[in-house]
Formats: structure tokens, sequence, C-alpha cells
């Protein structure tokens, strides 16, 4: 079994976070904050708004993208992915989506396409 290397660059509330993993291919993983660790959900347990996003960014492949989870587990958000071997970084995004307390980000990803 393969990993790979997994990372997003979000603006909440004005100010930027990174979110990263360290995948194992073929299983669900959550990214955290690359400071503290944490959840999203614990990151911004009081409520906040995810207005920008730049990446995700994955080392293989991830079929699905990089998916905001909320409480209930239903998808919020679909991040696409960027593979930096392919393709250069692109700009940020705007995406205005409300991330809070029990929310998840989360990813699935593959060594290929296969």
């Amino acid at each position: 079994m393969t990993e790979s290397h997994v990372s997003i660059e979000l603006q909440v509330n004005g100010q930027p976070y990174l979110f990263n993993v360290d995948a194992s291919d073929g299983s669900s993983t959550e990214l955290t904050n690359l400071v503290s660790g944490r959840s999203i959900g614990d990151t911004f347990s009081a409520g906040a708004v995810i207005q920008m996003a730049r990446g995700a960014y994955c080392e293989n492949y991830a079929p699905t993208g990089v998916r905001l989870l909320d409480q209930q587990g239903n998808v919020a958000y679909e991040f696409p992915v960027t593979r930096l071997e392919s393709q250069n970084p692109g700009p940020m995004y705007p995406v205005g989506v409300n991330v809070a307390l029990n929310y998840q980000l989360v990813v699935t990803t593959s060594a290929s396409l296969a």
C-alpha cells in the first residue's frame, strides 16, 4: 500500500490555513490543520466561513476530490484536486461555504486511476 501527500490552503474569516495529510491509498483519511494538528471542525468549532481555497494538491490521485463533510456526514463542498506532477498550482478560487464543529475534510487517494 502506498501513501499520498494531500494538502489544501483555505482562507477562513480572512485568515490563511493549511490542512494536510499523508493518506494511505484506498482509505478515507481526514486532513488536519498543519499548525495545530486539529480537524477542521475543531479548528472552527464556533463556526466560520471558508471564503477562498487553493488546491487541493495530491501526490497521486484523489478521484472524488477533497470533501468537506457536515455533522451528519453529508458532502457540504467538494474541492477539486490538482496533481502538481502534471499541473502548476492555480490561483485562489471562491468557495463561500460554512464550517463548524464536527465538520471533517476527508480524501480517498489512489496510486493510479485504474
